[in-house]
């Protein structure tokens, strides 16, 4: 009555197929998971970035209607670790956010490469832009500010247009330096 007992299970030779098969996908997708961090990293600063001087504009309109004082705004540039002032304006009472602080991008303390030119600009009453007091003229591009993390690519940009206070968000995911090749207004 004892019957023959068969082992059941996989053999070493299946398992070690299977481990460099899951190693090879995982290679494989291991470099698109980083782009895919990098990426999301560069535009949550462009996106902090944009919103914040979206609303510096609003505010110093509705600021200077009454005050008649300009709303000088200064762009940081360099290499920012989290928590560093990437942006200010003044006056303080031109708007509800004075400061904007680089975002918590986690993941090996990355820092943001901010390139802005130029650095310091005015928001007129209407909400368009003008050169600084006492600054030089705005660039016939308007004012670009190029943001990286880390030094790596993708870049990300961002743009006002001083005639019509246009805001446009850019992106070149082939370059971490240069220009933006793609732009879309917010």
């Amino acid at each position: 009555m004892n019957r023959p007992h068969s082992a059941s299970g996989f053999s070493l030779v299946e398992v070690l197929v299977t481990v460099v098969i899951l190693g090879a996908i995982a290679a494989a997708g291991g470099g698109s998971l980083l782009n895919l961090a990098r990426r999301e990293r560069a535009n949550t600063v462009v996106s902090e970035l944009a919103g914040w001087l979206e609303q510096a504009s609003r505010d110093a309109s509705r600021f200077q209607a009454g005050a008649g004082q300009p709303c000088t705004v200064t762009i940081t540039n360099g290499s920012l670790a989290p928590g560093a002032v990437m942006a200010s304006i003044a006056p303080a009472a031109c708007a509800t956010q004075t400061t904007l602080t680089v975002p918590d991008l986690a993941f090996n303390a990355p820092t943001a490469q901010i390139n802005a030119n130029p650095t310091a600009f005015v928001f007129t009453p209407r909400g368009t832009v003008a050169p600084s007091a006492g600054g030089a003229a705005l660039p016939a591009a308007g004012i670009t500010i190029n943001v990286t993390v880390n030094n790596e690519r993708p870049l990300r940009c961002v743009r006002l247009l001083g005639l019509l206070g246009v805001l446009e968000v850019g992106r070149n995911n082939q370059a971490a330096a240069g220009a933006c090749t793609e732009w879309s207004r917010i």
